[in-house]
Formats: structure tokens, C-alpha cells, sequence
């Protein structure tokens, strides 16, 4: 994992349960950071697969997390390749459940945002979470669909 947050354009994807398709609570976490220039790996990839490691532990059961999906990029691609990879696995029926530790890691601009919803269209509803203070909350998605006119 570590070595994928050396590089601008780097990603990893990892699979921790399988057959969670009819698991309700099965959820897949994913992490976007960027790397600064001059450090030699993205300290604020780490710091999110840390602490998001730590909040499934404490406040998720692990035995549901379907995996980890890690892009060291920026929001602008679509293309990066663990997103993509985990918009398949949800178009598959791995998991209804997505965590992030900070809804900019998927969204915060206009492209981002129309994925965002297009993604949530074709799988007919998921869910978009983050936990803070010890709380794990919803994201409102339909905040997105409002300046798009939906």
C-alpha cells in the first residue's frame, strides 16, 4: 500500500472480504490524497488509511469493509484507476456503501460531482458516508443533484 502513495498517479486496490453482495452493511472504503511536491509519498494518504483503519475499528465492524480502494491523484481525473475500479465493483453489487473520510475525495467540483450522481443513478441509490467524532453519518448526496437541476 505504501509504495502506491510514492507517486502522483499511483494506486492500489485491496479486497478484504468476499461474498459480501448480500451483506447490507458491506461497505468499501476509498481514499484520495495528493502528493506534495518534494515529499517523497503522500503523507495525507497515510494519514487518511490510517486514521480511516482506526474509525473502522472502533466505530465499523471490519468483517463488512469489502475493500480498500487508495488513488494518489487529483479530483479532476475521473479516470483514476482505484475509482474506477470501485465504481465497477458497485455497479457489480459488491457493496450499496462507500466510505470516505473527507467527501472531497469524490467530490468538490462540477465533473466530480455529475460522476458522483450518474454513479449513484446507475446503482440505484447508495450510500455515501463519513464518521466524525465518533459519529458515522450520511452524506447528503441530494445536495449534488440540486445545482445540476435534477
Amino acid at each position: 500500500m505504501l509504495e502506491a502513495m510514492t507517486k502522483f498517479g499511483g494506486y492500489r486496490v485491496d479486497y478484504l472480504h468476499y461474498g459480501l453482495e448480500k451483506d447490507q452493511k458491506a461497505f468499501a472504503f476509498y481514499l484520495r490524497a495528493e502528493i506534495i511536491t518534494g515529499d517523497s509519498y503522500s503523507r495525507e494518504a497515510k494519514r487518511q488509511l490510517y486514521t480511516g483503519l482506526t474509525i473502522i475499528k472502533q466505530h465499523l465492524e471490519f468483517n463488512h469493509l469489502a475493500g480498500i480502494y487508495l488513488d494518489v491523484d487529483s479530483l479532476d481525473n475521473l479516470n483514476r484507476p482505484a475509482y474506477q475500479q470501485m465504481k465497477q465493483d458497485m455497479l457489480k453489487g459488491m457493496f450499496k456503501r462507500l466510505f470516505v473520510l473527507d467527501e472531497r475525495a469524490v467530490m468538490g467540483n462540477p465533473d466530480a460531482d455529475h460522476d458522483m450522481l450518474m454513479l449513484f443513478i446507475q446503482t440505484r441509490g447508495f450510500e455515501l458516508f463519513t464518521c466524525k467524532n465518533g459519529e458515522c453519518l450520511p452524506l447528503e448526496l441530494l445536495r449534488v443533484l440540486e445545482p445540476l437541476g435534477v
